[in-house]
C-alpha cells in the first residue's frame, strides 16, 4: 500500500470503495492534496481507480448543503463536466467517485492566455445548459447572514463581519438587478478545482449553485487575482464581456470577496478583510 506520510483512510470508509467490500487490501492508496476541508484519497483496487472523499467536520465547511451538491454534481457529471460519483453516504460523510487522470491547474495557468480562453469556453458550455428544476437560486445575502450567525455563535467580534455582510447584500442586489439567467455554476473556481485531462474537468461541487453565470468568473477572479489582468480574455470566451462594462462583474467579485472573508471567519480562521 502506497500511503502519504504513513496515513491511510479509516477502514470503515475504505470498504465503501468498489473491490474492497469484503475487506480486501487496496492496490494503492495515495492522499490527494489541494482540499482545505475534506480528506481525499486515490484508491486503486481490482475493480478500478477511485477517489474516496471523507468529509471534514461540519463546523469547517459552513454553507455546504449535501442535497444541492449531489443534485448539481450529478447534473455536471452527466453533462461531462465533473467525474461521476459512484457512492454518496452523507450520514457517514463518504463520497466515492471515479478517478480521472490529469494535471491539476496551478497559478501559472491563470496567467496563460490560451488556458484562460479554454476555461472560458468550458464555462460557456456549462452555462448554456438549462438548470435542473427544484434547486433554489443562489442568495449571497442569505449566505452572508448564515456565516454571520456562526461568527456570532462562536463569540467572535462581529463589527467588521456585519459591515462585510451588508456590503455583500448591496453588491448582490446590484447584480440581481442586471443579471437574470438561472444556470448551474461551479461556485468554487480556484485553480485547484481545475483538472486538465482528456478535457478540462471541474472538481469539488460542494459550493455549486444555480445563479447567473457571471458569478463563476467573479469567483475565479476573487480567489485568484493573478488572472485579473487577462479578465477580458476569460469574459470574451465565456460570453460575458458586457458584464465588465456595466459593473456587474466588479460587484460580483465583491460578493465573492466578502463571502470568502466571512467563510474563513465562520470557520475560526482569518484573512485580511476585503
Amino acid at each position: 500500500m502506497n500511503t502519504a506520510a504513513g496515513l491511510a483512510p479509516p477502514a470503515a470508509a475504505l470498504v465503501r470503495v468498489p473491490g474492497l467490500e469484503s475487506g480486501d487490501a487496496p492496490l494503492r492508496v495515495e492522499r490527494l492534496t489541494g482540499g482545505i476541508v475534506n480528506d481525499s484519497w486515490r484508491v486503486d483496487t481490482a475493480r478500478g481507480r477511485f477517489v474516496l472523499r471523507i468529509a471534514g467536520p461540519v463546523a469547517q465547511r459552513p454553507g455546504v448543503e449535501r442535497g444541492r451538491e449531489r443534485t448539481l454534481h450529478e447534473f455536471a457529471a452527466q453533462a461531462g463536466f465533473a467525474p461521476r460519483a459512484l457512492l454518496w453516504d452523507d450520514a457517514a460523510g463518504v463520497q466515492v467517485r471515479e478517478f480521472i487522470d490529469g494535471r491539476v491547474w496551478g497559478e501559472r495557468d491563470l496567467e496563460d492566455t490560451p488556458q484562460l480562453r479554454r476555461l472560458g469556453g468550458r464555462l460557456a458550455q456549462l452555462h448554456a445548459l438549462p438548470a435542473p428544476a427544484g434547486v433554489a437560486s443562489f442568495d449571497p445575502a442569505d449566505s452572508a447572514r448564515q456565516y454571520l450567525r456562526l461568527i456570532e455563535a462562536a463569540g467572535q467580534s462581529t463589527a467588521v463581519a456585519a459591515a462585510i455582510a451588508a456590503a455583500v447584500r448591496r453588491a448582490a442586489e446590484f447584480v440581481a438587478a442586471r443579471a437574470a439567467r438561472r444556470r448551474v455554476i461551479h461556485g468554487d473556481l480556484g485553480f485547484a478545482n481545475l483538472l486538465d485531462g482528456e478535457r478540462l474537468w471541474l472538481l469539488d461541487w460542494e459550493y455549486a449553485q444555480v445563479a447567473d453565470p457571471v458569478y463563476d468568473v467573479a469567483c475565479l477572479l476573487a480567489y485568484c487575482p493573478a488572472a485579473r489582468p487577462q479578465a477580458a480574455v476569460l469574459l470574451e470566451a465565456a460570453g460575458l464581456g458586457a458584464t465588465a462594462e456595466d459593473g456587474t462583474l466588479a460587484e460580483s467579485i465583491r460578493v465573492y470577496e466578502g463571502l470568502t472573508w466571512l467563510w474563513h471567519r465562520a470557520r475560526g480562521t482569518g484573512i485580511r478583510a476585503p
